[in-house]
Protein backbone atom coordinates (compact mmCIF):
# COMPACT_ATOMS: atom_id res chain seq x y z
CA UNK A 1 0.00 0.00 0.00
CA UNK A 2 1.62 3.45 -0.74
CA UNK A 3 2.51 5.53 2.01
CA UNK A 4 0.36 9.27 1.92
CA UNK A 5 2.03 11.88 3.75
CA UNK A 6 -0.74 14.84 4.91
CA UNK A 7 0.79 17.72 4.88
CA UNK A 8 1.71 19.72 8.62
CA UNK A 9 -0.24 23.21 9.30
CA UNK A 10 1.67 25.81 10.13
CA UNK A 11 0.57 25.97 13.89
CA UNK A 12 2.00 22.10 14.34
CA UNK A 13 5.08 23.48 12.97
CA UNK A 14 5.31 25.77 15.26
CA UNK A 15 5.50 23.98 18.33
CA UNK A 16 8.03 21.61 17.06
CA UNK A 17 11.50 22.39 18.82
CA UNK A 18 14.35 23.63 16.19
CA UNK A 19 17.99 22.30 16.90
CA UNK A 20 19.93 25.05 18.24
CA UNK A 21 23.06 26.16 16.52
CA UNK A 22 25.16 26.32 19.92
CA UNK A 23 26.91 23.60 21.07
CA UNK A 24 26.88 22.84 24.62
CA UNK A 25 29.63 24.34 26.65
CA UNK A 26 31.38 23.29 30.14
CA UNK A 27 31.58 26.23 32.38
CA UNK A 28 34.44 26.61 35.56
CA UNK A 29 32.70 26.37 39.24
CA UNK A 30 34.98 26.92 42.75
CA UNK A 31 34.31 23.84 45.14
CA UNK A 32 32.85 24.80 47.98
CA UNK A 33 35.12 26.18 50.99
CA UNK A 34 33.50 24.06 53.35
CA UNK A 35 33.95 20.84 51.79
CA UNK A 36 37.39 21.54 51.65
CA UNK A 37 37.85 22.56 55.30
CA UNK A 38 35.59 19.06 55.96
CA UNK A 39 38.05 16.73 54.25
CA UNK A 40 41.20 18.52 56.16
CA UNK A 41 39.50 18.18 59.32
CA UNK A 42 38.69 14.35 58.21
CA UNK A 43 42.10 13.70 57.17
CA UNK A 44 43.38 15.10 60.59
CA UNK A 45 41.10 13.34 62.63
CA UNK A 46 41.94 10.21 61.24
CA UNK A 47 46.08 10.84 61.44
CA UNK A 48 45.54 11.25 65.38
CA UNK A 49 43.36 7.97 65.34
CA UNK A 50 46.17 6.34 64.27
CA UNK A 51 48.72 7.36 65.49
CA UNK A 52 46.29 6.86 69.27
CA UNK A 53 45.20 3.63 68.20
CA UNK A 54 47.05 2.05 65.36
CA UNK A 55 50.42 0.95 67.01
CA UNK A 56 52.50 1.89 63.82
CA UNK A 57 51.85 -1.46 62.73
CA UNK A 58 53.68 -3.03 65.02
CA UNK A 59 52.11 -7.18 65.07
CA UNK A 60 52.76 -7.09 69.32
CA UNK A 61 50.36 -4.06 70.42
CA UNK A 62 46.76 -5.12 70.50
CA UNK A 63 44.23 -3.16 71.90
CA UNK A 64 43.09 -1.99 74.57
CA UNK A 65 47.24 -1.32 73.90
CA UNK A 66 48.04 1.48 71.89
CA UNK A 67 52.00 1.23 71.73
CA UNK A 68 54.93 -0.87 72.43
CA UNK A 69 56.25 1.41 75.47
CA UNK A 70 52.32 1.13 77.39
CA UNK A 71 51.98 -3.10 76.52
CA UNK A 72 55.40 -3.44 78.14
CA UNK A 73 54.83 -1.21 81.31
CA UNK A 74 51.81 -3.58 82.02
CA UNK A 75 53.95 -6.71 81.55
CA UNK A 76 54.73 -8.75 84.71
CA UNK A 77 58.78 -7.84 85.36
CA UNK A 78 61.20 -9.26 87.36
CA UNK A 79 64.86 -8.85 88.62
CA UNK A 80 66.50 -6.24 87.10
CA UNK A 81 64.22 -4.96 85.24
CA UNK A 82 61.20 -4.30 87.80
CA UNK A 83 63.96 -2.69 90.02
CA UNK A 84 64.48 -0.28 86.88
CA UNK A 85 61.19 0.16 86.62
CA UNK A 86 60.34 1.24 90.44
CA UNK A 87 63.50 3.32 90.21
CA UNK A 88 62.23 5.08 87.14
CA UNK A 89 58.80 5.96 88.96
CA UNK A 90 60.61 6.91 92.17
CA UNK A 91 63.03 9.19 89.96
CA UNK A 92 59.86 10.91 88.03
CA UNK A 93 58.15 11.97 91.57
CA UNK A 94 61.20 12.55 93.63
CA UNK A 95 64.15 13.77 91.39
CA UNK A 96 63.28 14.42 88.06
CA UNK A 97 61.47 18.15 87.91
CA UNK A 98 64.95 19.55 88.96
CA UNK A 99 67.54 17.11 87.46
CA UNK A 100 65.47 16.43 84.58
CA UNK A 101 63.64 13.30 83.02
CA UNK A 102 66.84 13.27 80.52
CA UNK A 103 69.02 13.54 83.49
CA UNK A 104 70.58 16.76 81.81
CA UNK A 105 69.92 18.63 84.59
CA UNK A 106 68.48 22.68 84.69
CA UNK A 107 70.79 25.79 84.58
CA UNK A 108 70.93 27.46 87.75
CA UNK A 109 68.82 24.89 89.75
CA UNK A 110 70.34 21.15 89.56
CA UNK A 111 73.25 19.31 88.05
CA UNK A 112 73.13 16.87 85.43
CA UNK A 113 73.74 12.93 86.28
CA UNK A 114 74.19 11.71 83.60
CA UNK A 115 77.81 10.97 83.02
CA UNK A 116 78.34 12.45 86.59
CA UNK A 117 81.26 11.75 88.80
CA UNK A 118 78.62 11.58 91.79
CA UNK A 119 77.04 9.08 90.45
CA UNK A 120 80.17 6.54 89.93
CA UNK A 121 81.18 6.89 93.68
CA UNK A 122 80.85 4.47 96.04
CA UNK A 123 77.37 4.15 97.08
CA UNK A 124 77.41 5.18 100.63
CA UNK A 125 78.74 8.67 98.98
CA UNK A 126 76.03 8.69 96.54
CA UNK A 127 73.19 7.78 99.33
CA UNK A 128 74.18 10.53 101.49
CA UNK A 129 72.95 13.14 98.99
CA UNK A 130 69.31 12.01 98.76
CA UNK A 131 69.48 10.48 102.67
CA UNK A 132 71.26 13.94 104.30
CA UNK A 133 70.84 16.87 101.55
CA UNK A 134 73.23 18.89 100.01
CA UNK A 135 74.17 22.51 101.22
CA UNK A 136 76.44 24.98 99.83
CA UNK A 137 79.57 24.20 97.31
CA UNK A 138 79.66 21.20 94.82
CA UNK A 139 81.55 20.21 91.62
CA UNK A 140 80.14 18.33 89.21
CA UNK A 141 81.73 17.72 85.88
CA UNK A 142 84.26 20.27 86.31
CA UNK A 143 81.37 22.97 86.57
CA UNK A 144 81.16 24.90 89.72
CA UNK A 145 77.22 24.86 91.80
CA UNK A 146 76.63 26.29 94.76
CA UNK A 147 73.20 24.71 95.96
CA UNK A 148 71.06 23.59 98.75
CA UNK A 149 69.11 20.53 98.26
CA UNK A 150 66.57 18.99 100.04
CA UNK A 151 67.18 15.36 101.62
CA UNK A 152 64.62 14.72 99.06
CA UNK A 153 65.35 10.57 99.90
CA UNK A 154 65.24 10.61 103.61
CA UNK A 155 61.21 9.31 103.64
CA UNK A 156 61.77 6.67 101.03
CA UNK A 157 62.17 3.25 101.87
CA UNK A 158 65.21 1.21 101.25
CA UNK A 159 64.05 -0.73 98.62
CA UNK A 160 62.87 2.59 97.05
CA UNK A 161 66.10 3.96 97.52
CA UNK A 162 68.23 1.49 95.90
CA UNK A 163 65.42 0.87 92.88
CA UNK A 164 66.18 4.72 92.65
CA UNK A 165 70.02 4.66 92.82
CA UNK A 166 69.90 1.73 90.16
CA UNK A 167 67.90 3.70 87.52
CA UNK A 168 70.24 6.53 88.27
CA UNK A 169 73.39 4.62 87.58
CA UNK A 170 72.20 2.42 85.24
CA UNK A 171 70.54 5.32 82.72
CA UNK A 172 71.60 8.01 80.22
CA UNK A 173 74.39 5.79 79.61
CA UNK A 174 75.64 5.56 83.02
CA UNK A 175 77.30 2.09 83.43
CA UNK A 176 77.78 2.27 87.23
CA UNK A 177 75.82 -0.91 88.23
CA UNK A 178 73.04 -2.14 90.54
CA UNK A 179 72.30 -1.08 94.23
CA UNK A 180 70.84 -3.68 96.07
CA UNK A 181 68.59 -3.29 99.42
CA UNK A 182 70.84 -4.54 101.86
CA UNK A 183 73.56 -2.18 100.29
CA UNK A 184 71.30 0.56 100.80
CA UNK A 185 70.42 -1.01 104.46
CA UNK A 186 74.49 -0.36 105.35
CA UNK A 187 74.74 2.54 103.50
CA UNK A 188 71.72 4.16 105.81
CA UNK A 189 73.59 3.07 109.19
CA UNK A 190 76.72 4.10 107.93
CA UNK A 191 75.44 7.78 107.00
CA UNK A 192 73.50 7.77 110.55
CA UNK A 193 76.00 6.34 112.41
CA UNK A 194 76.14 9.31 114.34
CA UNK A 195 72.60 9.52 115.71
CA UNK A 196 71.94 9.00 119.19
CA UNK A 197 71.62 5.66 120.82
CA UNK A 198 68.89 4.47 122.64
CA UNK A 199 70.32 4.62 125.76
CA UNK A 200 71.68 8.40 124.82
CA UNK A 201 67.70 8.49 123.62
CA UNK A 202 66.62 7.57 127.45
CA UNK A 203 68.34 10.28 129.10
CA UNK A 204 67.46 13.36 126.53
CA UNK A 205 63.97 15.26 127.55
CA UNK A 206 61.19 15.23 124.73
CA UNK A 207 62.00 18.30 123.22
CA UNK A 208 65.92 17.10 123.35
CA UNK A 209 65.00 13.91 121.50
CA UNK A 210 62.47 16.10 119.00
CA UNK A 211 65.70 18.03 118.00
CA UNK A 212 67.80 15.06 117.43
CA UNK A 213 64.95 13.70 115.28
CA UNK A 214 64.97 16.88 113.73
CA UNK A 215 68.38 16.87 112.56
CA UNK A 216 68.62 13.27 111.89
CA UNK A 217 65.78 13.05 109.03
CA UNK A 218 67.79 15.96 107.18
CA UNK A 219 64.93 18.95 108.22
CA UNK A 220 67.59 21.35 108.83
CA UNK A 221 68.90 21.63 105.18
CA UNK A 222 65.63 22.86 104.57
CA UNK A 223 64.31 24.44 107.12
CA UNK A 224 67.62 25.93 108.39
CA UNK A 225 69.64 24.75 112.00
CA UNK A 226 67.52 27.62 113.74
CA UNK A 227 64.49 26.54 111.80
CA UNK A 228 64.06 29.86 110.56
CA UNK A 229 63.96 28.96 106.93
CA UNK A 230 65.19 30.65 104.26
CA UNK A 231 66.85 27.94 101.48
CA UNK A 232 65.89 28.78 98.28
CA UNK A 233 62.54 27.01 96.92
CA UNK A 234 61.99 29.61 93.39
CA UNK A 235 58.31 30.33 92.54
CA UNK A 236 57.35 29.10 95.99
CA UNK A 237 54.46 31.73 97.42
CA UNK A 238 56.36 32.04 100.47
CA UNK A 239 58.55 34.44 99.25
CA UNK A 240 60.13 31.97 97.06
CA UNK A 241 61.87 30.32 100.47
CA UNK A 242 61.61 26.90 102.45
CA UNK A 243 58.93 28.70 105.25
CA UNK A 244 60.27 29.21 108.81
CA UNK A 245 59.16 26.77 111.31
CA UNK A 246 59.05 29.27 114.48
CA UNK A 247 56.18 29.75 114.78
CA UNK A 248 54.05 26.96 113.67
CA UNK A 249 52.36 26.35 117.15
CA UNK A 250 50.27 29.69 115.82
CA UNK A 251 49.59 27.82 112.62
CA UNK A 252 48.26 24.10 113.54
CA UNK A 253 47.53 22.21 116.86
CA UNK A 254 50.18 19.20 117.66
CA UNK A 255 47.69 17.07 116.31
CA UNK A 256 47.02 19.05 112.77
CA UNK A 257 50.81 19.44 112.47
CA UNK A 258 52.08 15.76 113.14
CA UNK A 259 48.85 14.57 110.40
CA UNK A 260 50.56 17.20 107.91
CA UNK A 261 53.93 15.81 108.53
CA UNK A 262 52.88 11.73 107.68
CA UNK A 263 51.32 13.60 104.56
CA UNK A 264 53.42 15.71 103.52
CA UNK A 265 52.63 18.28 100.80
CA UNK A 266 53.46 17.63 97.04
CA UNK A 267 52.04 20.16 95.15
CA UNK A 268 53.73 23.70 96.43
CA UNK A 269 51.60 26.86 96.08
CA UNK A 270 53.40 28.70 93.16
CA UNK A 271 54.01 32.41 93.29
CA UNK A 272 53.19 32.99 89.38
CA UNK A 273 50.70 30.04 88.49
CA UNK A 274 52.28 30.39 85.13
CA UNK A 275 55.57 29.89 86.06
CA UNK A 276 57.50 26.55 86.68
CA UNK A 277 56.58 24.31 89.80
CA UNK A 278 58.41 25.00 93.25
CA UNK A 279 61.48 22.19 93.10
CA UNK A 280 61.00 21.48 96.65
CA UNK A 281 58.49 20.08 98.20
CA UNK A 282 57.57 18.22 101.64
CA UNK A 283 57.99 14.69 101.29
CA UNK A 284 55.82 12.25 103.32
CA UNK A 285 57.00 10.59 106.57
CA UNK A 286 54.15 8.57 107.32
CA UNK A 287 56.02 5.36 106.89
CA UNK A 288 59.64 6.23 108.03
CA UNK A 289 59.13 8.10 111.37
CA UNK A 290 57.54 6.49 114.26
CA UNK A 291 55.17 7.57 116.37
CA UNK A 292 57.20 8.50 119.42
CA UNK A 293 59.36 10.23 117.13
CA UNK A 294 57.10 12.65 115.49
CA UNK A 295 55.34 13.22 119.07
CA UNK A 296 58.79 14.35 120.39
CA UNK A 297 59.45 16.71 116.76
CA UNK A 298 55.78 17.84 117.34
CA UNK A 299 57.00 18.83 120.92
CA UNK A 300 60.39 20.31 119.65
CA UNK A 301 58.82 22.59 117.13
CA UNK A 302 56.03 23.99 119.57
CA UNK A 303 58.64 24.99 121.33
CA UNK A 304 60.62 27.41 119.01
CA UNK A 305 57.67 30.45 119.21
CA UNK A 306 59.59 32.91 121.23
CA UNK A 307 57.72 33.13 124.47
CA UNK A 308 55.02 35.76 124.44
CA UNK A 309 54.50 35.65 120.88
CA UNK A 310 51.22 36.04 119.36
CA UNK A 311 50.65 36.38 115.98
CA UNK A 312 46.50 35.73 116.25
CA UNK A 313 46.38 33.26 113.82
Amino acid sequence: MPRVTLPMSDELKSNIPQPSDAGLTASRSTVPIWIIVLTLLLLFLGAVYFDHHSGWFDKHVYAPYTSAEQLASYQPKSGAASMLTQGKAVYETYCGLCHGSDGLGKPGQAPELAGSEWVAKDITSLARIPLAGLNGPIQVKGRDWNLSMAPMGASLSDADLSAVLTYIRESWGNKNGAVSVDEMKSARVAISGNAPSAADLAKMTPLERGHAVFQKYGCAQCHGLDAKGGVPNPNAKTAEQIPSLIYVADGYTKDELKAFIRRGERNIPALHPDGPPPPHFMPSWGNVISSNELDDLADFLFSLKPKGDNLGF
